[in-house]
């Protein structure tokens, strides 16, 4: 079904209904369908795509939101395939799925707003704020506020490459529990920056998750797969979907959770060599690469400062000094011993 001004659906920003509001009468399953949230330099509206799937049977209602950063691609697929895979009928609640939701940086090819702002950086945003501040706004209101949960869905930043892994406030229970439901096998405690969406949302009461995996302007067909997979895994958690034939239970990695992550950078310029990849455990002085000199001499190493795991490296061979080359995940007892002793604790009980 393409968008066409028939089934679009016009919305006034200054109304302070949520989409799910909005479409609670609604007798169809899935709705495909757009609002009006900004205007563009003609003075012509700027329409957010959207699909809300309605449950047969009551339940929860999720959201999982694609492109806050302009050029992070995979998403849009993953909410394509979603679309297709799931049987209203023999789900339980809402989910409302936005494909891309900075229109304006998905038309510019740019992870950013026209303004050179990161959208992820502006939530909850303000009604009336700078022009990201209020697409942040208008996502908020109609999107995300009337949410029980939310999936964020990202790729690396430019040349870079991500393994994929869930980002989140892994204090909180109901994240957590979402972030195993995922099934990948490394998932990073990060409550997020000021104004990024599932720190906002966390704040709020809205447990959500970040998933990052892959590249920049692509489709990655594994990571679409993986992705896919995962979220129907959080469905299930959250009584969505049930244990069927259709949505049977995928056999999962271990999952390892870690506090922290750093970037390993280049101390001097040259040629960018990789040794180790994302998704490769390393220990502590362990040679992740090398840097070569334009005659082929290698000129330097890059070291594992501790023992961990990668989740990204950069995928560009020309490097000067301080370039960001390998994330490292780090840390798990932080994070896992708070929970191993609630897990003790009820074990004795």
């Amino acid at each position: 079904m393409y968008l066409t001004a028939h089934n679009i659906f016009f919305f006034d920003i200054k109304m302070s209904l949520s989409i799910f509001a909005a479409r609670s009468k609604s007798k169809n399953r899935i709705i495909k369908s757009a609002i009006e949230l900004q205007e563009n330099y003609f003075g012509t509206g700027i329409n957010i795509p959207y699909v809300l799937i309605k449950g047969a049977q009551k339940g929860c209602k999720g959201v999982i939101l694609s492109a806050i950063h302009g050029d992070e691609l995979n998403g849009i697929q993953i909410i394509h395939k979603l679309t297709e895979v799931i049987d209203p009928e023999n789900f339980a609640g809402e989910l409302l799925m936005l494909p891309i939701a900075n229109v304006p940086g998905f038309n510019l090819h740019s992870r950013y707003l026209p303004d050179r702002r990161d959208l992820n950086r502006l939530f909850p945003g303000q009604e009336n704020g700078s022009e990201g501040s209020r697409l942040a706004w208008c996502i908020w209101q109609y999107f995300i506020q009337d949410a029980d949960f939310g999936i964020d869905l990202h790729s690396a930043s430019y040349n870079r490459w991500n393994y994929p892994h869930v980002r989140g406030n892994m204090r909180k229970e109901k994240v957590r529990k979402m972030a195993a439901a995922f099934g990948t096998n490394i998932v990073i405690h990060s409550k997020g920056v000021k104004g990024s969406l599932r720190r906002e949302a966390a704040m709020r009461g809205i447990p959500f998750i970040l998933f990052e995996a892959g590249q920049t302007n692509r489709f990655e067909s594994d990571i679409v797969e993986i992705s896919v997979n995962g979220i129907l895994g959080v469905l299930n958690q959250m009584k969505m979907i049930p244990d069927s034939e259709k949505f049977e239970k995928i056999p999962q990695p271990s999952t390892t959770f870690y506090g922290k992550s750093e970037w390993i950078r280049a101390d001097n310029g040259g040629l960018f060599v990789p040794r180790r990849f994302p998704g490769d455990p390393v220990q502590p002085d362990d040679i992740l690469g090398d840097i070569h000199s334009i005659h082929g001499d290698i000129t330097g190493n890059i070291k594992s400062k501790t023992e961990g795991r990668i989740i990204g490296f950069n995928l560009h061979p020309q490097v000067v000094p301080g370039r960001a080359l390998y994330n490292i995940a780090y840390d798990s007892e932080s994070i896992n011993e708070p929970f191993k002793r609630v897990e003790d604790k009820k074990d004795k009980n």
